[in-house]
């Protein structure tokens, strides 16, 4: 059977890494948050512009690959744009970096953004939300045209995307450090504008708690790929408020450090979850 275009970009990328990252990943972060502040704790840490690496899509070249790791934990950070491959490329383009990072050994995607409340009551303004389920309601996915890979399932689970181990895990790190982080539903917009009240109100009544513009391409490759994930939403922008960029910026300001604490606390954990799901695996 002929190899999908994915398939034949992965492997070209994986060759490539070879010869110039010096690590293999446990663990992909995939962070539309921003990776400065996390790679500045890296271990042993290095980074490669993707434009170095042979099969990376264009839409990626312009990011840069930091790896290292992070208490203990291998890891690879990769910032995230909330965008669309280009028109010119294929679906799977937005999400690359997952099956990349998959082929290269990781078997947990890391993906956090900024997002909008849809009930003040259950995901405040200033909430890290946890996301224990989505509704993808991007209007895309990027498994079109991927067609017969040897990556992944024609049909993947993504009952097991969002690991539960890793949620209870976050919800205590969160404690221990005084954050405010609930359990949430996520609804998964397309951006880059937000949501109308009305759409919000709607997404609301579908059982989502908090929106995250584009988180649902990630999370769907990563069921693909057979990872499984911790998805968080910092929650900047209460349900049906008047768009206020200067309010959102200084909330996104704030909760930025609480963020990367979060993240490097629970390092430990996604070691732990990580090496359990291999070993399953391998059973």
């Amino acid at each position: 059977m002929q190899a999908s275009q994915l398939d034949d970009a992965v492997a070209r990328a994986v060759k490539s890494s070879e010869r110039s990252v010096a690590l293999r990943p446990v663990a992909l972060y995939l962070l539309s948050t921003g990776v400065d502040v996390l790679s500045g704790r890296l271990e042993r840490g290095g980074r490669v512009p993707l434009e170095r690496i042979e099969g990376v899509p264009a839409s990626w070249a312009h990011a840069l690959l930091h790896f290292g790791w992070l208490r203990g934990l291998p890891v690879w950070l990769i910032e995230n744009a909330p965008v669309e491959p280009a028109i010119s490329e294929p679906a799977w383009a937005g999400a690359f970096p997952v099956w990349w990072a998959a082929a290269m050994g990781a078997s947990t995607l890391v993906t956090c953004c900024a997002g909008s409340s849809l009930d003040n009551a259950s995901a405040p303004a200033g909430t890290i939300a946890l996301v224990r389920d989505h509704i993808n309601l991007s209007g895309s996915t990027p498994l079109l045209g991927v067609g017969a890979s040897e990556l992944g399932a024609q049909f993947p689970d993504q009952s097991r995307v969002h690991e539960t181990e890793l949620i209870r895990a976050a919800k205590q790190a969160a404690e221990r450090l005084g954050l405010n982080a609930r359990e949430c539903i996520a609804a998964c917009t397309l951006g880059p504008t937000l949501e109308t009240p009305a759409e919000q109100r709607w997404m609301a009544r579908a059982g989502a708690h908090v929106s995250a513009q584009g988180m649902a391409l990630p999370l769907i490759a990563a069921a693909h790929a057979g990872l499984g994930g911790l998805a968080l939403v910092v929650v900047v922008q209460e349900a049906e408020a008047a768009l206020d960029i200067a309010k959102i910026a200084a909330r996104s300001e704030a909760l930025a450090p609480a963020l990367d604490d979060l993240l490097t606390e629970l390092a430990l954990d996604v070691q732990r979850v990580a090496r359990a799901r291999l070993d399953e695996v391998g059973r």
